[in-house]
């Protein structure tokens, strides 16, 4: 992990073409990374399981430290998961979700939480990664979501002539195969409930250095919010001023 932490440190860059995930995908690539982690995601190894026992490597049941290679998946039923790849990126898949070891990271259903230099594939767009933390979650009508917790996410198809759309940390997008929605804002309960969900809650092997969620949280809502050290946007309520009754006429005082 020291390895990882010190990644986190360091912009991205590199460059993969796009590959196909059920006929529609794409990849998710890391920039400005020097030569030594340039290296293709060829393996993963289960560094974490929560929720029971039903994570799983090609259909056989799967325990810490076991290792998935080059072309095969990693699925979850009711369990949570958490992975380290060959190249010091880590992950986190989970419940009834499917990813599958390659040149990326194919999300076939289900959520994961990438933390460093990792490729990840998810639905007809090559997204460059300028940062560290982002989710990729697929639906079961095809349809998926790119969040950008920290960090820069810059999103192109595979015609080169078309302008790449930003995703700043803070922002997330829709994505149908072959076509992008719209940026939007992740709003502090959304951030609220992805820092507190699933995702973040019950895992004891940290993939972030300590304080980033605080102050991510804080630069993204930096007025009218106090953030908890996990990143939990919380509402100031200001406490109204009670009033002093007026005094009375002729009192000496």
């Amino acid at each position: 992990m020291i390895q990882f932490y010190s990644i986190l440190k360091q912009q991205f860059c590199v460059n993969q073409t796009i590959r196909v995930l059920s006929g529609l995908s794409a990849i998710i690539t890391v920039g400005f990374l020097p030569q030594s982690v340039l290296a293709q995601i060829n393996q993963a190894t289960v560094i974490e399981i929560i929720d029971g026992e039903e994570v799983y490597i090609e259909q056989e049941p799967a325990q810490v430290e076991d290792q998935a290679n080059l072309g095969q998946f990693v699925a979850t039923k009711a369990s949570r998961a958490g992975l380290e790849f060959n190249n010091g990126a880590v992950g986190r898949i989970g419940t009834n979700s499917q990813v599958i070891v390659g040149q990326c990271v194919e999300v076939q259903q289900g959520q994961i939480l990438v933390s460093g230099p990792a490729n990840g594939c998810i639905a007809g767009f090559s997204v460059g990664v300028q940062g560290t933390l982002y989710i990729l979650e697929t639906n079961a009508d095809g349809t998926g979501n790119v969040k950008v917790l920290e960090g820069e996410v810059q999103i192109t198809t595979a015609d080169e002539a078309n302008e790449p759309v930003i995703l700043l940390e803070g922002q997330k997008i829709a994505i149908i195969p072959g076509i992008l929605g719209e940026i939007e804002q992740i709003t502090s309960e959304e951030f609220a409930a992805i820092v507190a969900g699933p995702l973040f809650s019950g895992f004891n092997i940290p993939i972030t250095p300590a304080g980033l969620l605080q102050s991510t949280c804080s630069r993204l809502f930096p007025v009218g919010f106090s953030c908890s050290s996990n990143g939990v946007p919380t509402p100031i309520i200001p406490t109204p001023s009670i009033p002093r009754p007026p005094i009375p006429g002729g009192l000496p005082f």
